[in-house]
């Protein structure tokens, strides 16, 4: 949860509500990890994880700003600022508030469907690679090189929702597959309840995200 979220951003389409999938003019979104539980049937937020609750921001044109990592106390762990240039993020920078490098990505944009980056920490580099999306500016493929690795991650959709991901080598094979099912939506028709499916098969979920989400 604690990663930059330009990794996964999008370029084509009118904003980054959009090429998110959001609906309505949305100001910030608090999101909270908790293990699965299962209760009288069904699965349900168990314990809260230590890491994975954050806050995202968005001004009132509907592009991302910035957000907040947390701990399951609420303290900060860090925050993150962007740059942007001719309304396309190039920069994003995670500050830790726990010490040691600075962590930030770096983008080249060549296209409105490929985006090259660039991860650093500090002064070294730590991957680099190339986002590829789809007309609607929604990430469907993301290829990396770390230590001269080079690790494929696909992004499958389901109308406007990511419904699964996962690595693919060099072979073909698939492998850290993860799985997305929805439960709870806003008013606005945004989702405020996820399940995550870890494995190739939805037998029993790991992690329930929910989300609070503010308008403008």
């Amino acid at each position: 949860m604690v990663v930059l979220s330009l990794l996964v951003s999008c370029s084509g389409g009118t904003n980054d509500l959009d090429r998110s999938g959001l609906k309505g003019k949305v100001k910030s979104i608090a999101e909270h990890q908790f293990d699965a539980t299962a209760k009288d049937g069904k699965w349900v937020a168990g314990d809260l994880s230590f890491y994975g609750h954050r806050i995202l921001n968005y001004n009132q044109e509907g592009f991302y700003v910035g957000s907040i990592a947390l701990t399951q106390q609420g303290d900060t762990i860090g925050y993150t600022t962007c740059r942007r240039e001719n309304g396309y993020m190039v920069e994003e920078v995670f500050h830790s508030s726990m010490g040691g490098n600075q962590s930030r990505t770096l983008l080249d944009r060549v296209s409105d469907e490929e985006e090259n980056f660039e991860v650093w920490e500090g002064e070294q580099l730590q991957a680099e690679g190339a986002n590829y999306f789809d007309s609607k500016g929604r990430i469907l493929k993301q290829a990396r090189v770390v230590n001269d690795r080079e690790v494929v991650y696909q992004f499958v959709y389901e109308k406007d929702l990511l419904v699964a991901n996962y690595e693919e080598e060099v072979s073909g094979e698939r492998t850290r597959a993860q799985q997305y099912e929805y439960q709870e939506f806003d008013d606005e028709g945004n989702w405020i309840r996820q399940l995550v499916y870890v494995g190739d098969e939805k037998i029993s979920p790991e992690v329930v995200l929910t989300r609070e989400l503010e308008y403008y």
